[in-house]
């Protein structure tokens, strides 16, 4: 098959292919990937698609993650990719959102590795995830900033101000800001957005609630702003969003299901 041959051909050309093998195989449960320089999946590893909810692992070699994921998503992780494929640097434990096409939103600590070919040229990379339950303990900065995220992943739909998620920390507001911005690459208050957003986006996917139930049930209060920040996220409004979501699914050309009133 040229799916076995794509991935066969790569996996080849890894110099310390089984070494790196080898050791994941010693982490009981380890989730991992392999791309290729153009962001396509080579591998990923059974545990791994278990937690992201992709049936097959075997299913992701030659796709990219704009085949899976919500494209401010997916250029995110494309341009962490760069980073290491362009440029060779390694990055460690950064948290990433992961929200696929279908399925809830999961939190991951991620790593990731330059993958180098027997004449040391950089042909691919390797990302070793573990999930939010698993990221206590590994600095002292990030274990801070667990409270916060904890609040904001499962209260995201209430009223949430700077001053509470850095009482929770036991910081100073401008000391949590400060850590926040430098730890988790964005604002409290552009995480808090992206949290809602993801669970707006499989709202919209997966119910018939108008889009303004949705937006309020996320904690956006002004339907009008959630509608042009769900464009800039998803490239589309709600509506349309859910229609081409949902036409996928319907064994009748052009029948969605009907849409409730705003």
């Amino acid at each position: 098959m040229v799916q076995e041959s794509f991935q066969s051909e790569f996996l080849h050309e890894i110099s310390n292919l089984g070494d790196m093998l080898d050791a994941l195989g010693r982490i009981p449960g380890a989730m991992f990937m392999i791309k290729n320089c153009e962001s396509r999946y080579i591998y990923m590893s059974r545990a791994l698609s278990e937690a992201i909810h992709v049936v097959r692992s075997e299913e992701v070699v030659g796709k990219t993650d704009f085949d899976l994921f919500p494209r401010i998503i997916a250029e995110h992780f494309r341009q962490n990719d760069l980073l290491v494929i362009r440029d060779g640097r390694t990055l460690v434990n950064e948290i990433h959102a992961t929200a696929l096409l279908s399925g809830p939103t999961k939190w991951f600590l991620s790593s990731k590795f330059p993958l180098r070919n027997r004449a040391n040229e950089i042909i691919g990379l390797l990302t070793i995830n573990e999930t939010y339950s698993q990221m206590i303990g590994h600095d002292s900065e990030l274990d801070q900033l667990l409270p916060a995220i904890e609040h904001i992943t499962l209260r995201f739909a209430e009223k949430i101000n700077i001053a509470d998620l850095a009482g929770l920390c036991g910081l100073s507001q401008s000391h949590f800001m400060r850590i926040f911005k430098r730890r988790i690459e964005m604002t409290a208050y552009a995480f808090l957005e992206q949290v809602r957003m993801h669970h707006a986006i499989h709202a919209v996917k997966h119910s018939r609630d108008s889009i303004a139930s949705i937006a309020h049930g996320c904690g956006f209060y002004d339907h009008s702003s959630f509608v042009k920040r769900f464009r800039k996220v998803s490239g589309t409004t709600p509506l349309k969003y859910r229609r081409d979501y949902q036409s996928q699914f319907t064994q009748t050309p052009g029948f969605v299901l009907p849409e409730p009133e705003v």
